[in-house]
């Protein structure tokens, strides 16, 4: 599928050229209900992410988010229990966002209803503002990252990170399976030796739009990622399934992943 214009936006020169990160934020996170239904994606993402850290499975100081994008989402539950956390991303617009909202700009994307949800969940008297507290002082960082390079963090070389997070960044920026494989050995490169992974994206879905656009997104399914990070040395590979009730024109995935491994 494309846009009205008839163009499905690829990896490259069309995402930095086309992608509106405020776009993002406004096609897939506004209006974030309290009440949890079940089918929400946003609501099974918040809820995987506080029940993985709270599991106390991953641990340790340093924790890397790639690709970011222009959310916090991926980090929030992250906050308690990662003291140093680096952000990064690709597109320039999209670390400039982050960054509104990291500095409690007032013209920043407005969280507060996922604060509110995760504050909630966490209970003891932990409040949203604690949270946006906790998270801003958290994040060190926000570095240029580009997953198809071996370094996805050059010019920047630093320690392999205890934790690995990256949410709906290879499927954007890979245009074929071997691509998303390459890129997978590229993040690995960035787990420390008994350290953790944590991967979320799509299951079998070839575009996502992002207000007018379509971007492309490469498919794979669970084989194909299990088998991916073995050769790289990952096991303990876990895999959570949630069946999307995204409209079809904004998607054609019917389902999302989050994955969770450990470096061996």
């Amino acid at each position: 599928m494309a846009d009205a214009n008839g163009t499905l936006r690829m990896p490259g020169e069309d995402y930095v050229q086309f992608f509106q990160p405020r776009g993002l934020l406004d096609t897939y996170f506004r209006n974030f209900p309290q009440q949890n239904d079940g089918e929400d994606y946003r609501h099974w993402l918040i809820k995987t992410h506080h029940e993985t850290f709270k599991s106390g499975r991953f641990k340790g100081q340093r924790l890397l988010d790639v690709g970011t994008g222009p959310n916090i989402i991926s980090v929030l539950s992250a906050s308690k229990y990662f003291p140093e956390i680096t952000c990064s991303d690709y597109l320039q617009s999209c670390r400039d966002e982050l960054q509104l909202w990291l500095r409690d700009d007032p013209g920043a994307f407005d969280f507060g209803s996922y604060l509110k949800y995760l504050s909630t969940m966490e209970g003891d008297s932990t409040t949203p503002e604690d949270i946006a507290s906790r998270m801003r002082s958290a994040v060190k960082a926000v570095l240029p990252c580009n997953v198809t390079q071996p370094n996805p963090l050059a010019p920047h070389s630093v320690e392999p990170f205890d934790v690995v997070v990256s949410s709906l960044c290879v499927d954007s920026a890979c245009r074929t399976r071997e691509e998303y494989c390459a890129c997978l050995g590229n993040m690995a490169s960035l787990v420390k030796s008994g350290g953790g992974l944590i991967l979320m994206g799509t299951l079998n879905g070839t575009f996502y739009a992002v207000g007018r656009e379509m971007f492309y997104n490469v498919s794979v399914d669970e084989d194909f990622l299990r088998d991916s990070l073995a050769k790289f040395g990952f096991a303990n590979i876990e895999i959570k399934q949630h069946f999307n009730n995204l409209e079809m024109d904004l998607s054609d995935t019917l389902a999302s992943y989050y994955l969770t491994a450990k470096m061996a």
